[in-house]
């Protein structure tokens, strides 16, 4: 009869590998929130090794952001482009002086061909878009719209507009007109408030029966 203490040996290196995959779910857990798209990359193309078709999506996604970003490369170095990509989104902010006058709901021509840029990667997906108008504090006196709301909801259809003139159906698209009630910065200086005035153009991730 095999003595008690060699017959449970077999539980030391057992609970040696429970505790290595303890520590990698936990790091898995923690890298599946990161920002950084090499990482949600290399899970992806792991995923699709195994045959995930959402996994598949998942990189097609994150390979357009990849290329939009190398194309937008300088507008972001200069500070009139923020790029975050997360596992639900690929989200683009344009600074609003950047792609209107103000108080105008016209593209400028610089504007066009950023957007023609961030079109081309659209083309590759099918996903919805969601293109949100947003503002500072400061009141609209005199021009055409009367209130913060009109001019930001005006300025999204003005790109969704511009990228259904690219061949994307508009289907895909919904716009928002936010106004001054949704700030990133307190609007008490000019700097905040030029952070504020902007336009957010959101690439929504999710499965395609979704």
């Amino acid at each position: 009869m095999a003595n008690k203490n060699t017959s449970q040996l077999w539980m030391v290196p057992f609970a040696d590998l429970m505790s290595v995959l303890t520590i990698l779910f936990l790091a898995l857990f923690v890298f599946s929130y990161s920002k950084d798209s090499t990482y949600q990359k290399a899970m992806a193309e792991l995923q699709k090794e195994l045959g995930n078709e959402d996994a598949r999506k998942k990189l097609t996604e994150t390979e357009m952001a990849e290329k939009v970003q190398e194309k937008l490369k300088e507008e972001i170095k200069l500070g009139h482009l923020g790029m975050e990509v997360t596992l639900e989104k690929v989200k683009l902010t344009f600074a609003a002086p950047v792609l209107f006058d103000s108080g105008s709901i016209k593209l400028k021509p610089q504007a066009l061909n950023m957007l023609k840029k961030v079109s081309e990667g659209l083309q590759t997906l099918d996903n919805p878009v969601i293109v949100e108008g947003h503002t500072d504090n400061k009141r609209i006196i005199g021009g055409r719209f009367k209130t913060n709301r009109e001019l930001s909801a005006a300025r999204a259809f003005s790109v969704i507009e511009f990228f259904m003139k690219q061949g994307l159906p508009p289907q895909r698209f919904t716009a928002y007109g936010c106004g001054e009630f949704r700030p990133i910065a307190p609007n008490d200086t000019e700097e905040n408030r030029s952070r504020n005035r902007r336009i957010e153009i959101t690439v929504m991730r999710q499965r395609q029966e979704t």
